[in-house]
């Protein structure tokens, strides 16, 4: 109501302005009221329709991972490390120089060693030749015997004949029948005779004795020969012990695999069979795993085993296979050894490692949830569906809650235990921000199936 003590064009302002405030509130209302009606714009989000696969029925032990052959690298002489020729952590072929070395032992002390060898068989040569002389003498001598006792024997004879004649003689010259001439003749015969007999007695005297010095001769040569050829074994080892320093003075892969840490510098002394390094074949590991023996009657060679890291929870490796069932238990904790094998081309598994491993005993049909379609509220774990809903005659989809009970996890996925049914569209995406009974607007329309 306009006070008319003031100026007519001041109540005509005053007007205006109160008409001016009742308009742009009534539009501001109505602004209000129509945004309220239509509501938040629908959520993006990606959906996935749940369906039948197969569900692994497992049990999750802790196991350690060991290489399939792990050899220790040892040199065979003493020497002082001059080259490591790899760095740890490196594959390597069979045969590839990992470290090298410098001998005690030099050329100058290997070419003694071999003149050594030389000298001693030189030696043991002309024992040999003194061997062989002796036995020569040996046989000479002997022959000289044979034909020294030959002739005793008929100089003997010859004595006899010799007597005989001579006593004939003495009778005719005693009987007058023969003259004392021949009886000398006689005589002289005897007498020579006696004399050749002892003449081959001193001969084979003679024999006997060069024999016996020949077979002294013969003992002490074939005992230089035995003393020469312990020499020359001796002498010879030492050689191949030399030469071998010079050709070992590399410590070499003897197996493909990765290098283990090397301890060991350049300038560091070593000594033979100190342990260097190791190299660890691990294209392959084996798992042990400590099975209770009361799931001893699911055991059986071939079972898959699945690796899971022990931090995030995810899938390592799926392609082991247990190989190896130990035929006793280990009274300590009635457990049974079990091995499992798995292939490590790209040698992401490593040699002592733990890990979570799952025996899947069988599989049945069942339900899998993707485990980035779960929310966890304190102990509960949810899911959120898309739903139809019909509102103000309008049709859409809406975002609807749904409690779930969840088994253990298979890849990427849960094991749904019981809260959806197949075919339901799981929300696999932006599910942080939704509520129970949001709109939602699929980013897509393929609907991907849980595999």
């Amino acid at each position: 109501m306009c006070n008319y003590k003031y100026s007519p064009n001041y109540c005509l302002w005053s007007v205006a302005l109160l008409a001016s405030v009742l308009i742009g509130g009534c539009g501001a209302k109505q602004q209000s009221t129509s945004a309220k009606a239509s509501g938040p714009p629908p959520a993006a989000v990606k959906l996935q329709r749940v369906e039948t696969s197969f569900v692994e029925q497992s049990t999750e032990f802790l196991g350690r991972l060991e290489a399939k052959q792990r050899v220790i690298l040892r040199p065979q002489i003493s020497g002082r490390v001059i080259k490591v020729m790899v760095a740890q952590g490196n594959f390597v072929q069979s045969g590839t120089p990992i470290i090298q070395l410098r001998p005690e032992r030099n050329r100058a002390s290997v070419d003694a060693a071999i003149a050594s060898v030389g000298s001693q068989k030189a030696t043991l040569e002309s024992a040999t030749a003194q061997v062989f002389a002796s036995q020569a003498e040996i046989k000479q001598r002997t022959s000289d015997i044979k034909r020294f006792q030959a002739d005793i024997i008929s100089r003997t004879a010859d004595v006899k004949l010799a007597e005989i004649n001579y006593k004939r003689a003495e009778e005719l010259v005693t009987q007058g029948a023969s003259p004392k001439q021949t009886l000398d003749e006689r005589r002289s015969q005897r007498d020579s005779a006696i004399a050749a007999l002892e003449a081959a007695k001193q001969s084979l005297a003679a024999a006997q004795s060069a024999l016996e010095q020949a077979k002294s001769e013969l003992q002490g040569a074939q005992a230089t020969v035995k003393q020469n050829e312990s020499q020359l074994r001796r002498a010879q080892a030492e050689t191949a012990l030399q030469v071998e320093d010079l050709n070992y003075n590399r410590v070499v892969a003897p197996v493909s695999g990765v290098v283990d840490d090397v301890p060991i510098r350049v300038g560091d002394f070593v000594n033979l069979g100190e342990s260097l390094t190791s190299i660890i074949q691990n294209d392959e590991l084996d798992l042990r795993i400590q099975v209770p023996t009361n799931l001893s009657g699911q055991l059986r060679r071939g079972l898959r085993v699945v690796l899971v890291d022990p931090n995030t929870g995810k899938q390592i490796s799926r392609g082991g296979r247990i190989n190896f069932i130990a035929p006793q238990v280990n009274t300590g904790d009635q457990a049974i050894l079990t091995k499992a094998r798995f292939p490590n081309g790209d040698r992401k598994l490593r040699d002592g490692q733990f890990v979570r491993a799952r025996i899947v005993w069988n599989q049945n049909q069942g339900l899998l949830v993707p485990t980035i379609a779960v929310s966890t509220v304190g102990t509960q774990d949810f899911v959120f569906v898309a739903e139809a809903e019909t509102k103000d005659g309008k049709s859409g989809l809406v975002a609807r809650q749904k409690p779930v009970k969840l088994g253990v996890m298979q890849g990427q996925n849960y094991q749904l235990i019981s809260g959806l049914e197949a075919g339901e569209n799981l929300i696999v995406s932006g599910i942080q921000s939704l509520t129970n009974g949001a709109p939602i607007q699929p980013a897509d329309s393929d609907i991907i199936s849980v595999k």
